[in-house]
């Protein structure tokens, strides 16, 4: 029943005034216009008036979104990212109240779908604000999603998208088949690999520049020569254990169910240094079905048939999925060795708490993703949970042969890796650098300040581990 949704939601949502207004820290940076249209809103909440509600969230939202992107966005006061959020929550409560006494009268798809856009009203709460109420956000988020999972069947909803095989399975036989990647060649722990492995044409592996493989390093072992050396090494055999790789394997339509219908920011062009880059706000399953699926489209030219390429690529990048979605933080495990403390902590340990501290961020996209070449302030480890990557690194060392710009993205090089001016950057003839092709269950110990470029080889979702 519809009903049990609206109990659900109207459970965690504190029924007194003063509660609701006293979760906007020092309210009295506002003007008192705003705030008296602040307390009309919650009193029309309370008062069960949500079509009136809607309406007075509406400007609110206007007006909190246009202070939230005025200047810096670390110079905003938080009580504008608190209002935001509890704007999010009253009008996001608001609409599931109206779209589900609509189902229970009519039981329409049309009215349904009203139900799934109050969840992208909670995410961007969630996406432009700041907790609130113990991030009751996230919580309904995951009521409302939870819900139409139980009671919506979408078309094709049945069958599992196989990253490896790009194809729906119909089968558990044909998932269970398809489980590993088909690569023309793969390194295999133990036996001796050749010289050259190319792995994607114009790309070859030269075993002199390649990056060491390690299996599950001991602690001590990966703090020796590895950590306060500031040596990249993959570690293999280490995220066997994790969710997402056995018992509740990502494919596309897991993560469709998961978070289908939430809201997440999208990269789209090429690479974040080009001119027509920009971002684009759309859900999970929006994005898999526009960027994608698509990539099985094959099209038949004089040459034979390639992959459509028509359209731009999309890349949700560098984004704090597992904080919006904790149900796919509850996939994947923080490596042990975020523990030790990084090469500019003077080597030391750090507490269990500051495993809280870690960075995590997803990245899941098509074949062709490019992150340009650049360095971070933190110590990383990729981890590559769904297909390949080529990933090539230049130490701290090469810095003056990689031309990095000028101002604010003084971390990202000019330099287009896969075809350099050599005219405009001559040094960069002279820079050496390690690479390496990371495949799935493998994650790459990425020094703080090393440089690196990274270019997805297939569909690919990667996790990565950002600490000090």
């Amino acid at each position: 029943m519809a009903t049990s949704i609206v109990r659900k939601v109207m459970e965690d949502v504190p029924e007194s005034s003063t509660t609701l207004i006293g979760c906007v820290t020092t309210p009295n940076e506002m003007a008192p216009s705003i705030v008296n249209l602040l307390c009309r809103m919650i009193d029309t909440f309370l008062g069960k008036e949500y079509e009136l509600c809607i309406k007075l969230c509406d400007p609110l939202l206007d007006i909190t979104w246009e202070k939230l992107n005025t200047g810096h966005w670390k110079d905003v006061h938080l009580c504008w990212r608190h209002t935001y959020s509890l704007i999010s929550l009253l009008k996001g409560v608001s609409q599931v109240a109206i779209a589900t006494s609509c189902i229970d009268y009519t039981g329409s798809d049309e009215h349904k779908d009203n139900l799934a856009s109050c969840i992208k009203t909670f995410d961007m709460g969630l996406l432009m604000g700041a907790p609130i109420f113990g991030n009751i956000l996230s919580k309904m988020s995951l009521h409302v999603h939870d819900w139409l999972g139980a009671n919506m069947i979408s078309e094709g909803s049945s069958l599992d998208w196989s990253f490896q095989t790009g194809k729906y399975l119909t089968n558990e036989s044909d998932s269970e088949s398809s489980r590993l990647f088909e690569s023309d060649y793969h390194y295999s722990e133990g036996n001796e690999s050749p010289k050259r492995q190319k792995m994607e044409p114009n790309i070859e592996i030269d075993t002199k520049n390649g990056i060491k493989r390690v299996s599950c390093p001991s602690m001590e072992l990966f703090r020796k020569e590895y950590l306060y050396t500031k040596q990249p090494v993959i570690i293999t055999n280490a995220m066997s254990h994790w969710p997402a790789m056995n018992n509740r394997r990502w494919s596309l339509n897991y993560l469709r169910k998961i978070a289908g219908y939430r809201t997440v920011p999208i990269e789209i062009g090429s690479k974040y240094t080009d001119d027509k880059w920009t971002q684009k706000l759309m859900t999970v399953s929006e994005f898999i079905d526009q960027f994608l699926t698509i990539e099985t489209s094959n099209v038949k030219t004089d040459k034979g048939s390639r992959l459509k390429q028509d359209e731009p690529i999309g890349y949700l990048a560098q984004h704090q999925l597992f904080n919006q979605i904790p149900e796919l933080q509850d996939d994947i495990v923080i490596p042990d060795y975020c523990l030790l403390g990084g090469t500019g902590s003077e080597y030391s340990n750090t507490s269990d708490e500051d495993v809280e501290d870690v960075d995590i961020n997803a990245w899941f996209g098509p074949k062709g993703t490019i992150s340009p070449l650049h360095h971070d302030p933190k110590e990383n480890f990729l981890a590559q949970v769904v297909g390949r990557k080529y990933i090539r690194l230049y130490s701290e060392a090469m810095t003056p042969y990689l031309y990095p710009h000028d101002g604010f993205m003084d971390n990202t090089s000019r330099v287009d890796v896969e075809n350099p001016d050599y005219v405009t950057f001559p040094r960069f003839k002279n820079a050496t650098y390690q690479d390496c092709v990371l495949n799935e269950g493998e994650m790459l110990f990425i020094p703080r300040k090393c440089w690196h470029f990274v270019k997805s080889l297939s569909v690919s979702f990667s996790v990565s581990f950002w600490w000090k």
